[in-house]
């Protein structure tokens, strides 16, 4: 029986492979910290960085100073608990001190630097796997203390960026501790098999290695053969155990078996143990298996030596680091660079440009209308669109260009080695032609556009922020103007720029200042010639601009994501409103207008009958008006109609005769109002093929059993000329511009003249 100060037998051979590489891990663990140090200190706290540095110094020299004691000891001091536990000490007083650069000199504002000293600590903990994982616990807990600082400094960052790290770290610890314990597991076996009787020693091991991918080999100087462990022959593809050196070499790939014959042959002269990494062929075809192996001199009982390599497949480690390296740097849907990548690349093309005298260009695109397709064809098709996209943008560019997706449907081109602005001018073209083929997407066809801005180095910025602003800048601008253009950056964009981030600001602000406004355009009836209904229009009290027309800040609204408070804003001030109306006796259907995105969001049906309910709204008293473009994916907004009609609410399809309505689709709808677009009304009754437009949509919608509205209204002859084709609504100008609801109240008992008497008796006749 062993004394409470003795070790097992398993424990001691535990111990001594756990010393065995313990000085080469110690010392290439100061290398990394050297370069650490080196690399990120400068962007970090520099005098922390050296203290840090200092103590893991400190610890390793306890740690070598260990190792060479244990190693000069006779075998019977050797056995004693008390080399596990210095052993112990060591491994997580390094762990700590590993964790702790992430809160003494982890660099702030700096993403490279960040993914830089996260790369590093999961190498560091990677790298653990081949000296400490021969104890499953001591891996384990090495690698969970080194988590825990990494996961908590990232969590109190509080950024997206660092929130991502985190997680991406999360996933990739969480392997390596899993395939850590396993291998440590798996080690503890192997030791444990050793003092079995030997047949079963040998069946247990075979299988052991085969779970684990792990094997040896070992080569008798004497003899030169070269046994293969059962394992490692099948990893191999043979099913010979002894084989040639050169067969065995023959296997290794052929950019690494130079290095493989340099570290066998440096272990023969020296006696020195070698860790290397190469590839190998795998029993799959055309694949190769990444593997780590120790290879060590040892004596044999004969006084002879052999060489002896322990052997462990770790390509799933490789592709999990790869696997996150993936995340951190590319864009996961389209396989671009990512806006880290981007910026990183952007970095060194400058320093290369700058140290040329060249000139680079920027390209920032925007995909115009994505907002559209998203809503209306939905999300998954989106992101088909976009791989779409990214692909032809490949396809457009020189081998020396590089491309990247920032996020959403914005992407960055950089242009390296570029004579003038001309250059790029002819990429952004390439690019804007790609609206001469239409995608065809699900059976909808797609015509794509963007919108470019061009910003040039060292004409328009010599720093990544300033160019990438001047870009978005121009590319602002190019949308501005109408879109599908490419603009270049000029100075006089940046006030335009600083103008629009100010409307950005203070419509942050408007909501919580009460500074919107409900003005309100009467619908007058064609039966009785006074209002029957009015539509509810917004208007923005600015403090200091005064009174804003919707035009100049609804989109601006959908671009920050404002666009739905702004739209439930609306429906809460109209039914208020059309309560207050009722209270006075005043009967006025009211018609508000909605985003698409507010319109398809979750819950928006129940959202509106918690509202009308509030203020006591019968139904008929509310209508919705939707554009004629979000019926382009009816599917989707079918659901939503029908329960809002079940609830009372009327559907109004505003700006009809210019989107992309089919009978079909208003047949599925069951919307109850159609409004006939402005552009129709305002060529009346002069052009005749606006005449036949309107006649036609006016005929076919009251046959279908629509409502509609004529908007736009303008003239006498206009009103006329609608009141003889029996449009039942009508709405613009010429009865009233949109007022505040006061006046609204003043004009109930108007009657507006919609004819003259020899129209009203064309249209009796009729």
């Amino acid at each position: 029986m062993p004394t409470d100060n003795k070790p097992s037998p398993t424990q001691l051979m535990q111990t001594a492979l756990l010393f065995r590489g313990l000085s080469y891990s110690t010392a290439g663990s100061l290398v990394v910290a050297l370069s650490m140090v080196y690399i990120i200190g400068p962007h970090a706290n520099q005098l922390q960085a050296w203290r840090w540095l200092s103590a893991l110094t400190i610890i390793s020299l306890y740690r070598l100073v260990t190792h060479y004691i244990y190693s000069h000891q006779s075998t019977d001091l050797l056995a004693d608990k008390k080399w596990g536990f210095n052993f112990k000490i060591g491994a997580y007083a390094a762990a700590v001190t590993w964790g702790s650069v992430m809160w003494l000199f982890y660099p702030d504002n700096n993403p490279e630097y960040q993914v830089l000293i996260v790369l590093g600590l999961a190498g560091v903990s990677g790298g653990a796997l081949a000296v400490l994982s021969y104890d499953s616990k001591i891996i384990t807990y090495y690698q969970a203390i080194i988590l825990v600082f990494l996961e908590s400094r990232l969590l109190w960052e509080n950024e997206p960026f660092a929130t991502e790290l985190a997680v991406l770290s999360l996933f990739y610890f969480g392997f390596l501790m899993k395939g850590g314990h396993e291998i440590g597991q798996n080690y503890s076996e192997l030791i444990k098999l050793r003092y079995d009787t030997e047949k079963h020693n040998l069946a247990l091991l075979s299988t052991t290695e085969e779970i684990a991918r792990i094997g040896y080999w070992q080569w008798d100087m004497k003899s030169q053969n070269i046994e293969l462990s059962s394992s490692l022959a099948k990893m191999c593809g043979t099913k010979q155990t002894n084989i040639d050196m050169k067969i065995c070499l023959d296997k290794v790939h052929i950019d690494d078996r130079r290095r493989v014959k340099q570290a066998i042959d440096c272990v023969v002269e020296t006696g020195e143990d070698s860790t290397i990494e190469y590839r190998i062929q795998s029993t799959k075809n055309n694949e190769w298996t990444i593997m780590n192996q120790i290879i060590k001199r040892i004596k044999n009982a004969r006084g002879g030596y052999l060489i002896l390599g322990t052997v462990q497949d770790i390509s799933i480690i490789k592709s999990a680091e790869k696997k996150i390296f993936d995340m951190a740097y590319f864009d996961e849907l389209t396989g671009m660079a990512n806006r880290n990548h981007f910026r990183q690349h952007l970095d060194e093309q400058i320093k290369h440009a700058r140290r040329k005298d060249k000139k680079l260009a920027i390209l920032y695109i925007d995909l115009d209308g994505f907002k559209e397709i998203n809503d209306t064809l939905g999300h998954d098709k989106g992101d088909e669109y976009l791989k779409i996209i990214a692909s032809k943008l490949k396809h457009l560019l020189r081998d020396i260009d590089f491309v990247a997706r920032l996020g959403g449907d914005e992407f960055c081109i950089i242009l390296d080695d570029i004579h003038e602005g001309i250059d790029a001018c002819i990429i952004a073209e390439r690019c804007l032609a790609l609206s001469q083929s239409a995608i065809v997407l699900y059976n909808q066809k797609i015509t794509p556009k963007m919108s470019i801005g061009i910003a040039v180095y060292p004409d328009d910025g010599t720093q990544t922020n300033t160019l990438l602003k001047a870009a978005d800048t121009a590319m602002y601008s190019a949308k501005q103007d109408g879109k599908h253009a490419c603009v270049f950056y000029n100075p006089q964009m940046t006030s335009d720029s600083i103008a629009r981030l100010q409307l950005e600001a203070d419509l942050q602000t408007a909501l919580l200042n009460n500074e919107f406004e409900l003005w309100y355009q009467p619908k007058v009836a064609l039966n009785t010639g006074q209002m029957s209904g009015v539509e509810a229009l917004i208007r923005w009290q600015h403090p200091q601009q005064g009174l804003i027309a919707p035009d100049h800040f609804i989109s601006t609204a959908e671009r920050i994501g404002l666009i739905n408070k702004i739209g439930e804003w609306v429906l809460l001030t109209a039914c208020k409103q059309q309560q207050q109306w009722k209270q006075m006796n005043i009967e006025l259907n009211i018609a508000i207008n909605i985003s698409s995105g507010h319109f398809s969001s979750e819950g928006f049906p129940e959202k509106v009958e918690q509202i009308t309910r509030e203020f006591n709204l019968a139904p008929g008293d509310l209508e919705i008006e939707i554009t004629e473009s979000q019926t382009r994916n009816p599917k989707e907004h079918i659901n939503i109609c029908h329960q809002l009609q079940e609830k009372g609410i009327k559907i109004a399809i505003d700006d009809f005769g210019t989107g992309y309505s089919s009978l079909s689709v208003l047949k599925q709808l069951e919307i109850d109002t159609l409004k006939v677009d402005r552009e129709f009304i305002r060529e009346l009754p002069s052009e005749p093929a606006s005449a036949l437009m309107v006649s036609t949509i006016v005929n076919m919608s009251l046959a279908m059993g629509y409502n509609v509205v004529a908007e736009g209204v303008e003239t006498r002859e206009q009103a006329e000329f609608l009141s003889s084709l029996g449009c039942p609504l009508m709405q613009g100008y010429y009865f009233s511009k949109p007022v505040p609801a006061p006046q609204i109240e003043e004009l109930v008992n108007t009657h507006f003249k919609l004819y003259s008497q020899a129209t009203r008796n064309h249209s009796k006749k009729q």
